[in-house]
């Protein structure tokens, strides 16, 4: 400790004030084009680190050379590593360089019913990360389902039973820690500004449900949380935001909880149209809220306003300055004593033969069946009707899609492929339920199903007709609810072409697949 303790001090009296500063800001890279602009400023100006978005990690070419290369020469400059951070949480969308390990998300590692799941997936996920030098993961998701309902992101949560969550995220943390990276949890209390119910004016309930799970993380030692913007009107104001809340920092998460650890803000131009600051304000309110790093923005010239902001305010408000003084201790110890201990591992890790097995084992144990036990094996004899849901089909980029069908032909030979169901008018429906015999095997690839939208009413109507009709939900079970007439229903949690392999796999199984729902619907 007194050794760290000299570093820190030596750190001070190298850099000036106004340089060292820089360590409270992130930048967050959305966009392949800002990378190089972002790298110049971290390095220019002390930033404390970079999120990397997984858009950027999965299309920019030699990415982990361009990060090693930039976490060498801010060492070599500073004396101390960067933090460069991503957001793999499981599941959609969330690819790295090939070849690459998919995993199933939490929700589907929450069905297994298994927690050393967890511990292995976040161990995959962070063997897969040294190879491109990062080094924090933010994640996973400690909030209980329903989480983010509104923007798509349901499967994105373990479930909705505070024990069970809790032990889930604890096993996660641990399986990031162990394969060599850090985890910071998120969103507390949760993500958006939006996300109001009763529970969030009462404590009691709070500690009961939604703060278990962080309380779980924060007792194992977890590196860091990630502040959301859902009020705590228990605590504070309706309409302040929890990452500006000092109440919520300081009392609830630092006294409340006794987390002792790294406090960091979501991006905050990134995604909640609701709250209404300029970054430059926000940044420094965050910091004396008791954040230790703020995420102002994914614009870089905006990044360096909030920096000239912060240091204007430091100067002429002395409290502010001994605020941000802490916090630059707090964050230089978490480097010294953490990321120093960060090793790259090979390439070859990513993407390799016994991460894909152990990977695959955690889908098959998580695919359940909702609805048709006694339907078991799968079987079924003329050309199947396929449907691809919209949000499906919007998530799958292009090769995927390629990808999917040649799966869906070697799963059932030869098929026909119903596309933009929502757009189809009666009489086209009329149409095909002419021409199409109604023992004809119906096959719905769902995920988040609109129940309001023009395709789910459309969607029930072919289930209704369609005797022989199968659902593979890729995303929350919810959306099963809607499908009460369907001869089968599986939920395979997570929108990949993996989970649609490994639901097939079961349902040609004998025996029905040992995945249970880990959320009531």
């Amino acid at each position: 400790m007194l050794e760290k303790m000299t570093t820190i001090e030596k750190i001070f009296k190298k850099f000036p004030f106004e340089k060292i500063i820089g360590q409270t800001i992130m930048g967050y890279v959305k966009n392949a084009n800002t990378l190089e602009d972002f790298k110049n400023a971290a390095l220019d100006n002390a930033l404390g680190g970079l999120i990397i978005s997984m858009d950027v990690i999965s299309s920019t070419r030699n990415i982990g050379r361009e990060l090693k290369e930039l976490a060498d020469l801010y060492k070599k400059k500073y004396g101390f590593s960067i933090i460069l951070a991503t957001e793999r949480e499981g599941g959609r969308r969330e690819k790295l360089p090939q070849p690459f390990t998919e995993l199933p998300s939490p929700m589907g590692i929450g069905a297994t019913g298994d927690t050393k799941s967890a511990y292995v997936a976040g161990y995959i996920t962070a063997l897969e990360l040294r190879t491109l030098n990062i080094n924090v993961n933010l994640a996973p998701v400690a909030n209980l389902y329903p989480y983010e309902t509104t923007r798509g992101f349901k499967e994105n949560s373990f479930g909705d039973e505070p024990e069970d969550v809790s032990e889930y995220v604890a096993n996660y943390v641990r399986g990031l820690r162990n394969g060599g990276v850090f985890s910071f949890v998120k969103y507390f209390p949760r993500r958006f500004f939006d996300q109001h119910d009763k529970s969030l004016e009462s404590m009691s309930e709070l500690y009961k449900r939604d703060f278990k799970p962080f309380q779980t993380a924060f007792k194992i030692g977890v590196e860091g949380v990630v502040m959301g913007n859902t009020p705590i009107p228990a605590v504070d104001n309706a309409d302040t935001p929890s990452f500006l809340s000092h109440k919520v920092v300081e009392k609830v998460v630092k006294r409340g909880l006794g987390f002792k650890n790294m406090i960091i803000t979501d991006c905050m131009d990134d995604g909640d149209s609701e709250i209404n600051i300029e970054p430059e304000k926000a940044a420094v309110t965050a910091l004396k809220a008791g954040n230790h790093i703020v995420v102002p923005s994914v614009k870089e010239g905006e990044v360096r306003k909030v920096l000239e902001r912060i240091i204007k305010e430091a100067e002429k408000d002395k409290e502010f300055y001994e605020k941000v003084k802490n916090s630059l201790f707090e964050i230089l110890s978490f480097k010294l004593t953490k990321l120093e201990k960060f090793k790259k591992t090979p390439e070859k890790t990513r993407g390799s033969l016994i991460n894909k097995t152990k990977a695959w084992k955690i889908f098959l144990k998580s695919i359940t069946m909702v609805k048709g036990v006694d339907e078991f094996p799968l079987r079924f004899f003329s050309k199947p009707l396929v449907i691809i849901t919209s949000k499906l089909n919007d998530i799958f980029e292009e090769a995927d899609k390629k990808t999917l069908v040649e799966t869906l032909k070697e799963e059932l030979n030869d098929f026909e492929l119903l596309e933009n169901v929502g757009d189809l008018s009666s009489r086209s429906l009329n149409e095909l339920y002419r021409n199409t015999p109604s023992n004809t095997l119906l096959l719905i690839l769902s995920y988040n199903i609109d129940e309001e939208s023009r395709e789910a009413s459309v969607l029930k109507k072919l289930v209704e007709f369609f005797r022989e009709s199968i659902i593979i939900s890729l995303g929350s079970p919810e959306e099963l609810k809607l499908f009460t007439n369907a001869k089968m229903c599986v939920a395979a949690f997570t929108p990949s072409i993996t989970a649609v392999k490994a639901a097939f796999k079961a349902l040609r199984s004998k025996t029905p697949p040992e995945g249970s729902l880990p959320i009531k619907i």
